[in-house]
């Protein structure tokens, strides 16, 4: 079967293991989607999974990119995790562009780790706090950082 172009000008993860080479970059980018948004609404695996009629490996394979996620399942995943459609697609790299590469992949890394409970509680933490002493708060992690 042939690829169309659109496909091909987007590169495979070449940060995947030797067997995952296959998997296409923007399958793994919208299961790293779902799994952000799902994780962001501490929804499990399972209860996704039974909410569009797959099982929880499913879900998995999706998340890892390992299987392409049908347009109809990814609608139903939109609706149940309550984003639009375009939210699994949003700034998606032009392949052809490394332009601001770096800043996009800290940016990806600042989500993924905001996704976490351990993201979750420092930022709920830090919202709670009064705005004066939120210099101060980021100067003590600073020092904790220049410390190791």
């Amino acid at each position: 079967m042939q690829q169309n172009a659109i496909a091909r000008s987007f590169p495979v993860d070449e940060s995947a293991a030797i067997d995952e080479a296959a998997y296409h970059v923007v399958d793994v980018e919208v299961g790293k989607r779902i799994k952000r948004r799902r994780q962001q609404l501490k929804m499990s695996q399972s209860a996704l999974g039974a909410a569009v009629g797959v099982s929880f490996q499913q879900i998995q394979k999706y998340e890892r990119g390992y299987n392409r996620v049908s347009a109809s399942t990814l609608y139903e995943m939109a609706q149940l995790l309550s984003v639009p459609m375009a939210y699994f697609f949003e700034g998606l790299q032009n392949p052809l562009s490394t332009v601001n590469g770096e800043l996009n992949r800290k940016a990806i890394l600042r989500e993924e780790f905001v996704a976490t409970d351990e993201g979750q509680r420092l930022v709920d933490a830090f919202m709670v706090m009064p705005k004066k002493m939120r210099p101060r708060f980021i100067s003590l992690l600073v020092a904790f950082e220049t410390g190791d």
